[in-house]
């Protein structure tokens, strides 16, 4: 027998290991030392990339702002699956690395047991169950539900996002501490993507029920995906209890043992992180924990006595994951998934609809905003289809060409903007306003940028914007400190900065004027706030009915009012209002060249006094329509008391 050496090393799995978690390693570092980078810990994650796909599959839309790289990474472990075996749990998963070694902790310090039995088995239906609640419930909402949960997400997104605390610190301990004393407790009996690799060694099973599915639904009858799902994931968790062990016929590699060369000197059940007993089991190891890890043949002292489908292969593993995965980052870089795909014309209509395509809208980033561009579309006569690709900020626009022309779907996707940057004080008695044609502009992340850039330069009130080729930006402006030449430098600056949430932030842009109209045009400032000033008026609290002889107007001095950016927030304030019963309409107005608030009350229910207290208030309490209540920061600041102007 061959002397064995003291420490031996999977240098294949550990090179693989450790270059995962440097990547994410580097990735957090960088987040907290560069204020303008934005880590996606989820680019590459393939189990929500098969989420995403279910939930294409089921609602015809993507979850959330995944895309095809996920998608695809997805099934690029499916692929791995069943041709090879588990590798990504061997050798990539970070969370699986981490509580390996911790599992070694454990150990070292005789801390750490093995279920056996009944006890092994029973605890393998959680994952299962969590396997199936995280797939019915993100087919349900379009939200990705691990996210709720996932002690990988969590732990690296610093608890934000979509975190639940509870479920997140729950998984958490058990992923940390649970693995110290139960050998791998987590990836064993908890995780989803474990349950999930482990159905797809049983993908003849898989495949036949989804068969049947699929033929049910060709014969026209109506059954729910969760049916089948249900039937997938309860019959994949019975053939594992029952047996234990992988398919029949995949994965095509495996792990072989020699008995005619084997000592059974128990290295190899010692180094299995999975904690199977190679030395006793069968010769071929197909045990379902398997992951082809190779430690068992790393420390083998007999040589080809633990071999890759009998032969000296072990490196084979490492090259093949490298393989899938290099392979899949280029699919998933050159293939396209629709995040949205909505069609609510005719079949006549689609067939013969012709398509425009608009790419670089930084607005499409997910599914809420693809949804929300689908709804903006479907109130434009003409327009009966909509794919978005969150992926490439792309949207591809089915038209009917007898009642729309491409030009006119242009101006439909193109929304206008209008932005006061200061109140022209009374000293101002008029200003100049010039129109630039603008290239490379188009939608409200570029109307964002443009804003930020003309607020840093003194001199300029505000501008608009409407549709052309190029886009026209009419800007307002004191041309005794601004001339157009230092405008249009303003307009091309090669960078903007901006703060978000407390953090200065920098982005590139690349805005181009194309056109200036010269014959500059002066206005004065009552004009321009006349201009610039959009109107609010909302009733509730069953205004229609009241007696108007019982009403009276409270109006106070609201300089926000002139701001257009402010109108989005006018609707909390008209909610944070109306829980006031007295108080029943809400309304925004010029009066004598300066914007005011009119607030309508019922004279014995309230007075002045309640509505200027609930006005100054620092935060704004909302009622939503689905009933639920929520605090927001009051944005709007009232310096002055106002006054009761009408009372009958």
């Amino acid at each position: 027998m061959m002397k064995n050496k003291k420490h031996k090393f999977n240098y294949y799995r550990l090179i693989l290991q450790w270059t995962v978690l440097t990547l994410l390693g580097y990735m957090v570092v960088r987040l907290w030392t560069d204020i303008a980078y934005e880590p996606d810990f989820e680019t590459y994650c393939p189990f929500s990339g098969m989420l995403a796909f279910s939930s294409l599959l089921a609602n015809n839309s993507l979850v959330c702002s995944m895309t095809s790289m996920q998608i695809v990474m997805g099934f690029t472990l499916i692929l791995g699956i069943i041709i090879f075996s588990k590798l990504f749990c061997g050798y990539i998963c970070p969370v699986g690395t981490v509580t390996e070694w911790l599992g070694d902790i454990g150990r070292k310090f005789k801390m750490q047991f093995t279920p056996k039995g009944i006890a092994d088995k029973s605890l393998r239906i959680f994952k299962y169950a969590l396997l199936f609640l995280t797939f019915y419930f993100t087919i349900e909402s379009s939200e990705l539900f691990c996210k709720k949960f996932d002690p990988y997400y969590a732990a690296f997104t610093g608890f934000s996002g979509d975190v639940d605390i509870i479920f997140a610190v729950i998984a958490l301990v058990i992923t940390i501490i649970g693995s110290v004393f139960i050998r791998q407790a987590w990836c064993k009996y908890f995780c989803p993507l474990g349950a999930v690799s482990n159905l797809f060694t049983y993908f003849p099973v898989f495949a036949v029920i989804f068969g049947i599915y699929w033929i049910v639904l060709l014969a026209g009858t109506s059954v729910r995906w969760i049916i089948p799902m249900t039937a997938v994931i309860a019959i994949a968790f019975l053939i594992e209890v029952i047996r234990l062990k992988d398919g029949i016929i995949i994965p095509l590699f495996r792990i072989y043992r020699n008995d005619d060369t084997c000592t059974n000197c128990k290295h190899c059940d010692r180094a299995c992180p999975q904690g199977i007993n190679v030395s006793n089991g069968p010769v071929k190891i197909n045990h379902i924990d398997c992951n082809m890890c190779g430690d068992c043949i790393t420390v083998c002292p007999q040589k080809d006595t633990l071999m890759i489908n009998r032969k000296n292969l072990k490196w084979l593993p490492a090259t093949l994951i490298v393989v899938l995965v290099a392979g899949g980052i280029f699919l998933g870089k050159n293939t396209e998934l629709p995040t949205v795909n909505e069609q609510w014309g005719s079949e006549e209509q689609m067939k013969h609809a012709e398509i425009f395509i608009k790419s670089g809208l930084k607005d499409i980033k997910c599914y809420g905003s693809s949804m929300a561009f689908v709804s903006q579309m479907r109130e434009v006569k003409g327009i009966i289809g909509v794919k978005t690709y969150v992926n490439s900020y792309t949207v591809k626009v089915y038209y009917d060409p007898d009642s729309i022309n491409e030009k006119a779907v242009t101006e439909a996707i193109f929304s206008p903007v209008k932005y006061m940057v200061q109140t022209p004080g009374s000293e101002i008695a008029q200003m100049n306003c010039t129109m630039f044609g603008i290239g490379n502009f188009f939608d409200k992340y570029d109307a964002f940028y443009l804003t930020t850039l003309l607020e840093q330069q003194k001199g300029i009130y505000g501008f608009e914007t409407r549709y052309g080729e190029p886009v026209i930006a009419t800007v307002y402006y004191d041309n005794n400190v601004l001339n157009i030449e230092k405008i249009k430098a303003t307009i091309e600056c090669k960078e903007v900065i901006f703060e978000s949430y407390g953090n200065k932030n920098t982005a590139a842009v690349n805005f181009k004027v194309l056109s200036i109209d010269r014959n500059t045009k002066t206005i004065t400032g009552n004009t321009f706030l006349q201009q610039m000033f959009k109107p609010f008026h909302e009733t509730f609290n069953r205004y229609e009915k009241r007696d108007t002889s019982t009403l009276s107007i409270y109006e106070i001095p609201m300089d926000q009012a002139a701001y257009p950016q402010f109108n989005q927030w006018l609707p909390y304030l008209e909610s944070h209002l109306s829980d006031d019963t007295g108080v029943v309409a809400l309304e925004t107005k010029l009066s004598d060249g300066c914007p005011v608030a009119r607030i309508y009350f019922i004279n014995n229910y309230t007075d002045s006094i309640n509505i200027f207290i609930s006005l100054s208030n620092d935060s704004l309490m909302v009622k939503y329509k689905n009933g639920d209540y929520d605090k927001i920061e009051n944005p709007f600041k009232f310096s002055r008391k106002g006054k009761v102007i009408h009372k009958d």
